[in-house]
């Protein structure tokens, strides 16, 4: 994937006419900018819509586009069980059995895939699935660490059957709490293609394509009440986490201006990773 053009996934509202995602964002739309969605390049044949999460508002669409991003929908499910995965690693020539990194269980008319193993690399997932007979690919995205693991969104070619999806343990996903691991209902016979994102630990200096809170577990202010203190003293804690900020300040519904520096004595309405070493701080003057 082309990561400015596919992984630009907090862009909202009208992609065309505001070439910052960040700015385009109001601070009432912290759930959207939480699960920010990106696409890859599709085959012939799809086409593509989305909206950030079952809750957001309005639908995060780019144009042009060839595929069609959907938001994963909740369903119960719990499965377990899958076959051993042979590696190599790197440098040697010993192959070293694992675990599963995805579980198989059919039940009916479906079958119930889930994550067991959220560091394997993609292609190790996709692998599984073709040995189930699934033209399937799990493609990773780097997050924030509160959503490593997640799924923000799905991809389908034109004419495939819809995957749901659910989160486990019950809730977490809102809370924005980890681990929050997917598993995915999927209808049998399978027809056409699929493309799932699972958000992966993010590498220093890569943009996220989705991020939690910052005071979400594992996020540079995990546990801090940061929301409604000064741009000052939050800034002062990001600092010394080796974190630094820009900011983002209402300007009319929907739309945000971005600023480099704001008064110190501004307040911060909430924030979150850009970067691993970046956030932006959504802010206002004081009443």
């Amino acid at each position: 994937m082309s990561k400015p053009e596919n992984l630009d996934l907090i862009r909202r509202l009208d992609p065309i006419a505001n070439d910052d995602p960040a700015a385009a964002v109001s601070a009432e739309s912290r759930e959207e900018l939480r699960t920010r969605i990106g696409h890859s390049p599709a085959g012939p044949a799809t086409r593509v819509v989305g909206t950030a999460n079952a809750g957001a508002g309005r639908p995060a669409v780019r144009r042009p586009l060839a595929r069609k991003l959907v938001p994963v929908l909740a369903v119960g499910a719990l499965v377990a069980g899958a076959a051993v995965t042979l590696i190599e690693r790197p440098g040697g020539t010993k192959q070293e059995a694992l675990g599963p990194a995805l579980s198989f269980v059919t039940e009916g008319n479906v079958m119930k895939v889930k994550i067991l193993d959220p560091e394997a690399d993609s292609a190790r997932f996709n692998k599984e699935f073709e040995a189930h007979g699934l033209n399937i690919k799990l493609r990773l995205l780097p997050v924030s660490p509160s959503v490593v693991g997640t799924s923000p969104a799905a991809g389908f070619s034109e004419g495939s059957d819809w995957i749901k999806t659910t989160f486990e343990p019950a809730g977490c996903l809102q809370a924005m709490t980890s681990p929050c691991v997917p598993e995915f209902t999927i209808p049998l016979p399978y027809k056409g293609q699929a493309d799932l994102y699972i958000g992966r630990t993010a590498k220093p200096g890569e943009e996220l394509a989705s991020a939690g809170d910052l005071a979400a577990r594992g996020e540079p202010l995990a546990g801090v009440k940061y929301q409604g203190m000064t741009v000052g003293a939050v800034k002062k804690l990001l600092t010394d986490r080796g974190v630094s900020a820009e900011y983002r300040v209402n300007v009319r519904p929907n739309y945000t201006d971005a600023r480099d520096e704001v008064p110190a004595n501004w307040i911060v309405r909430e924030g979150t990773l850009l970067k691993l070493d970046h956030a932006v701080l959504f802010v206002s003057a004081p009443r």
